[in-house]
């Protein structure tokens, strides 16, 4: 969709270098979105996010999806339903019903990138075309932080990821190459570990590994 190419034309490339490390940070971060007082709490941030405030650093884009993992709307494994649902309505041109259950589902689903990508294409369908950029701005503040957060060194220097399927994404639509071999595995500290082959329009191959241990601990509530 013509906003898309809009937004990597103004959108830097991304580098790749870690800043987070999973053991160290994770818990650390969490404590700080909880904290009224912190630079990084969660209630603050989310209110210049749903403005979509694009000042937001890299590190408060991240605290924000590590804040979500106490929701307790947070259910990774069940949510990834209803954005491939978003994604049957608008192959049926089901313009308005997608806008009108996208929007209520971001209301307490925020940082969904399926149903971002889904009611923002819906919004555009519709005419919308500004208001269709606003998700998909949204959608690359988070790209951009799970960029942050790791690099391709290694499982140990894995990405962030909030939802199982942000991986995926992350290659499809943040970097805009095609996806390989998946597979998964754990860390060295036992963390669950995403395993991505991404193939560029080179050819050129390179593996991602995205941490999700809380989003596996929900597997089972």
């Amino acid at each position: 969709m013509k906003t898309l190419v809009i937004l990597f034309s103004i959108i830097p490339l991304f580098v790749f270098s870690q800043n987070f490390d999973y053991k160290r940070d994770f818990e650390n971060i969490l404590k700080e979105t909880q904290d009224k007082k912190s630079d990084l709490n969660y209630e603050s941030l989310l209110e210049r996010y749903n403005k979509v405030d694009t000042t937001l650093t890299n590190k408060q884009m991240l605290s924000l999806l590590i804040g979500f993992t106490v929701n307790k709307n947070y259910k990774p494994y069940k949510d990834i339903e209803f954005g491939r649902n978003l994604y049957k309505l608008n192959d049926e041109k089901k313009f308005n019903e997608v806008i009108k259950t996208g929007n209520e589902f971001l209301s307490t689903h925020p940082f969904d990138i399926k149903t971002l990508y889904e009611t923002s294409y819906a919004q555009s369908e519709s005419g919308n075309d500004k208001v269709a950029e606003s998700y998909l701005i949204k959608a690359m503040l988070i790209f951009k932080a799970m960029n942050y957060s790791g690099s391709t060194t290694s499982m140990d220097t894995a990405f962030f990821a909030l939802n199982p399927t942000d991986g995926q994404d992350f290659i499809r639509k943040g970097i805009g190459a095609k996806i390989g071999m998946m597979g998964s595995s754990k860390d060295k500290n036992g963390y669950f570990i995403d395993i991505l082959e991404a193939i560029f329009k080179d050819d050129s191959r390179q593996t991602f590994y995205f941490v999700i241990p809380h989003a596996t601990k929900k597997m089972f509530e």
